[in-house]
This record gives structure tokens, sequence and C-alpha cells, in this order.
């Protein structure tokens, strides 16, 4: 079929970068990028039912029965696939074969959730320091997918991942997102981190069935226009970060410009703080829905419609909420840490993956009838900074996430900021860090933000921390933004 075509096209593009760089494999691999670059464009105008993969029905058939599952059947299903994950641990990847032999660790014989609290929890820099003993060995490299996380504290985490997975998350977000109104078939505003090459700073993306507008330019002109078009296609659901809506909201108001009538505002990747909520909410007059999850696909939680508790996903991952002193929280308004482990990664599985992130525990039931355990609230670690541009536009730190490569070579990095359209990376580099790492990073920012902001480099052996000793992914001396 068509659509199978051009994913295998794409994969053998991917196979074809790896292989030797000789005159004949360079041809070759042009010719392909060629065809594909031709193809993709009447690829991209399916209907999502025909370029979705099975994975991603698969998952959607799956939570449109399992979300209605009682307590045991629920318990039944996520000990089962934590078997099975485990279980392929033990017998292909390096890290868990030497630790399931350390401590005696049998995974045949996990017959409780509770059972995996014999292994030691798993921390970030465990995986930094050695990605390879985490790489399934079964699997070859022509099925992994590499990204990285996008580095709160400063530091990105290399991840890999099976091609073709992103339609399981997909699936998933559109499970949590269905429970307000949200279908594929309708429209959705996205004012997130992606690049848009128009003048207009906005595009239709056919893909996603949204349009997508940069919120690298939030400026008076812009944010009018942007406005306009949203009330003219009457979009019903806005995707966004809760920094960028509210900063959507302030240019609105200072214009007195009344917000477009959305349905419902999707907002994640960042905290959403104690009376944000409320004023989102107050200013466009339509429910906030809001949801937690991280790149490295451990813990899937998110609200429903009749609660702003956070619903986790036991078909996504085995969740633990560990508090300081190791121990978990059982008993609701109690907080821990979340502690993920993956149940459909098996290229690089995470086991007791300790987030560093936290949340509080909710009640014991919801009454929209799902048995999911519940969240009263969580928190990450992306605290809505702000870098201001020459346009006195207002970018959100988390739209400059970077979930490629261009990282790898720098141990650590941080932005500092003393005047507005200009600002001071600074990086601890890796030995291994060259020219081209320098070249490629400030590509990289360049295609997100265009002109708004100029970037310089300064390459430090460490990096600032606050007067109590917390890092900041961000230092700014501007006078509308000082630092506490």
């Amino acid at each position: 079929m068509f659509f199978a075509a051009i994913e295998g096209l794409t994969r053998l593009c991917a196979i074809l970068e790896t292989a030797s760089q000789s005159k004949q494999m360079k041809s070759l691999l042009e010719t392909a990028a060629h065809v594909k670059t031709r193809v993709r464009p009447l690829y991209d105008r399916l209907p999502q039912q025909l370029r979705a993969f099975g994975l991603y029905w698969q998952t959607l058939s799956l939570l449109r029965e399992s979300q209605y599952w009682d307590e045991g059947r629920l318990a039944e299903y996520e000990v089962t696939q934590l078997r099975r994950m485990l279980q392929h641990c033990a017998a292909n990847v390096p890290y868990y074969q030497k630790l399931f032999r350390q401590v005696g660790f049998d995974p045949n014989k996990l017959r409780h959730a509770d059972d995996l609290a014999n292994l030691t929890t798993l921390d970030k820099e465990t995986v930094r320091s050695g990605p390879q003993d985490f790489l399934a060995q079964n699997i070859p490299e022509s099925k992994r997918n590499y990204y990285t996380t996008g580095g709160t504290m400063g530091q990105p985490l290399g991840l890999y991942g099976l091609r073709g997975a992103g339609w399981r998350e997909r699936a998933f977000i559109e499970t949590q997102w269905a429970r307000v109104g949200f279908n594929r078939t309708r429209l959705r505003a996205m004012l997130k981190g992606a690049v848009v090459k128009s003048k207009s700073h906005y595009t239709y993306d056919v893909r996603e069935h949204a349009f997508v507008f940069s919120n690298f330019h939030l400026t008076p002109d812009t944010v009018a226009n942007y406005a306009a078009v949203m009330k003219k296609r009457n979009i019903p659901f806005l995707h966004t970060y809760p920094s960028a809506a509210l900063d959507f909201a302030r240019i609105l108001k200072d214009a007195n410009i009344p917000p477009p009538r959305f349905e419902v505002l999707l907002l994640g990747s960042e905290n959403l703080y104690p009376g944000q909520r409320e004023w989102i909410e107050s200013f466009y007059g339509c429910r906030v829905f809001s949801w937690y999850g991280h790149s490295e696909d451990t813990v899937l939680a998110g609200e429903c419609e009749v609660s702003q508790n956070y619903h986790i996903f036991p078909e996504y991952g085995f969740v633990e909420i560990l508090k300081e002193d190791g121990r978990p929280a059982t008993d609701e308004g109690e907080a821990g840490e979340l502690v993920g482990t993956t149940l459909y990664n098996p290229v690089m599985p995470l086991v007791r993956y300790r987030t560093g992130d936290w949340a509080v525990l909710g009640p014991k039931s919801c009454s929209c009838g799902r048995k999911y355990r519940l969240l009263k609230e969580t928190r990450g670690r992306w605290l809505q900074e702000m870098i201001i541009g020459k346009l006195n536009n207002r970018i959100s730190i988390t739209a400059l996430n970077m979930h490629s490569a261009v990282f790898d070579n720098v141990h650590q990095f941080q932005f500092y900021q003393r005047e507005k359209g200009s600002v001071e990376l600074r990086l601890v580099r890796k030995p291994s860090y060259s020219a081209d790492d320098s070249n490629a990073i400030l590509t990289a920012f360049k295609e997100k933000m265009g002109d708004t902001v100029d970037i310089k480099l300064k390459f430090v052996n460490e990096l600032s921390l606050t007067e109590r000793g917390k890092f900041r992914f961000i230092i700014q001396d501007l006078p509308q933004a000082k630092n506490e």
C-alpha cells in the first residue's frame, strides 16, 4: 500500500545514512531523499486512517475498552505487561542482566507489581553514563529511533525508542483529549515550539490537521492576526503551554481584543501553578485540560471530563510515588517522587526510573467511573522561564526544547540574558565537542527563533547557581525579569 511504501522509504533512508559514504551510496541516498520529498506531501494529505500504523489502532482499541475495566482486570493487565518487559530485559539488556543476577531477581516469578520493589531505582546519571548497556541486543539499529529529553536541568538525556512508536503515544494523548470533546477530525490551534517558516508566522499542518502558530513571535501585531485567524476558522481547541496561554492572553487583553471562543485549552509540557488555571479559564471563558508526561515515556496521567485530578494510565507504564525515605506514598495528600517503568519501549527499557518530578496522591476514586489511580497535582521542573526578544516578544524556554542530537557533546548548558533580544548560551563541553557542534547548535536555535533573538556561545567550566544553590535553566539580569 502507498502509506506502507512511504514509511518503508523513510526507514530505508535511515539505514542508508548509517552505511558507508561512497559516491554511489551518496547518490542513492540523494535519490531516495528526493523521492521522499516529492511523495511526502501526497502522503501527508491521506486521512489519518490510512497513514497510521497498526500500533495506533491497536492502542486506541485497547484504551477505549480498558478505561472502564475494574481494578482487578487493570492490575492483571499491568502485571502481565510488566512481567513481559522484565523477561525481555533479562534476556536482552546488559544492564538488567547484570542487575538481576546481583540481586537474585527472577522476572518469571513476578506475581504483583509491588514485587518490583526488590530492584533498585534508576537515575538519569546512570543511564547517561552508560547508554549502550540499556539497549536491547535483539533489536537492530535500523529499528531504533534516537531522540533526547529537553534537558530541564541543562543536561539532555539521549534515548532510543522503536521507529513508529509515536503512533502509540498519539493514541494515548488523543484518548485523554477525547474526554473533553476532542477527536482527530476537529481543528486545533497549536501555539508551541514549532518552527514556522512564513511571514505571517503561522501555517496549516495537514498531518496534524491543525493551524500551527509560532510562539517565538508573540507581539501585538502577530497576536491580533493569530486571533483573527482562530476566530475565522472557528477553531475549537488551543494546544499550548501554560506560559504561552498566559502571554497570548496578556497581549490580547492589553490590546482590548476579545479572545477566540475555544471549547477547551489543552495545556501541557509545563507546570500549571495555583491561580493560573482560574485566571486562564476566566479570560478565555472555557475549560483547561492539563496532563503530565515526559520524554522518557514511563508515566502519563491526565485529567478527565469531571475532575482536575490526574488519572494515571496503567496501560502506559507502571508508576510508583516514593516518599523521601523511599517508602511508597499510599494516602491521599501524601507527596513523593514519580518513579516509572516502561511497558512498551523494548529498545531502551527504563525500570524504576526516577523522573525527578514529584506528585501528590489524589482521592481513591473519581465519579467518571475509571479505576485509575489519581494524583492531585504534579510538579515538573520547567519553571515557565521566558527569554525576552528584540520585539519585546516573550519566548518560553519550553519552546526551545530540543529533541535532537545537537547537545550530545555538551555536559550541561544554561541561558544568560542581560539585554532583550540577546542571549548568551553557556556550555560545559565534553572532550568530543568541536566547531561542528557550535554550528549545529546555533543553526537549531536560529531555525526556531529566527531573527528575534541573537545567541552567542560562551564556553565555561561550570554553570551559575542561585543564592540558594539551585540550578536555573536561564539566568536573567533584566529589569522586568529578575530571578529569585
